[in-house]
């Protein structure tokens, strides 16, 4: 009798468990990012009186991420902006591109993708990336059209979103990307 309530009670707990993990599965929550920009968070740091907000969704699916950017207050003219791979206060790689000029002299985006151009001091960009939008970088094993290490990059705090100026040209403000469990969009 004793082994029949045993059995019984181990069934049942892993009824509970298949039943309690199919409804977490199947509620799938999109991730949540967000990023605050400013000069302090440059390598090397910098004193700016300019900053940014960047804050992010990733869909349930991992198959796109949308996104709304905004900076003011530069100390120069923004001629682009984008997601980095790297961890705090280390450089790395362009990943995406929110905005650019394609008749820079400095650092272009290519011509393979179609960006609008950057605002002078302040702007704000509103978006969405998909596969078609990664660039890279291949030289940190990302290749180009390779979402889901992108996404896994922006989930795991290893990207950072770069806003550079004339006057900074290497980046005049930056902020390391995060999740968020503060409510950003409204459900």
């Amino acid at each position: 009798m004793k082994r029949f309530w045993t059995t019984g009670f181990i069934l049942g707990s892993m009824l509970i468990f298949l039943q309690v993990t199919t409804v977490y599965s199947s509620d799938a929550r999109p991730t949540k990012l967000r990023a605050k920009a400013s000069g302090f968070n440059e390598v090397p740091a910098l004193v700016s009186s300019g900053h940014g907000h960047f804050k992010a969704k990733i869909n349930p699916e991992g198959t796109e991420v949308t996104y709304a950017l905004s900076y003011e207050g530069m100390e120069g003219n923004v001629f682009m902006a984008h997601i980095h791979f790297g961890q705090h206060f280390t450089n790395g790689g362009i990943m995406v591109w929110f905005c650019g000029d394609p008749a820079s002299p400095i650092f272009p985006p290519p011509p393979s993708i179609s960006v609008p151009l950057c605002g002078a001091t302040e702007g704000s960009f509103e978006g969405s990336f998909t596969a078609a939008d990664v660039l890279g970088p291949g030289g940190q094993g990302i290749a180009p059209g390779e979402f889901e290490k992108f996404v896994h990059a922006l989930e795991k705090g290893l990207s950072y979103v770069n806003i550079h100026s004339d006057i900074h040209i290497p980046g005049e403000i930056r902020g390391q990307i995060r999740t968020s469990r503060k409510k950003m969009f409204q459900d």
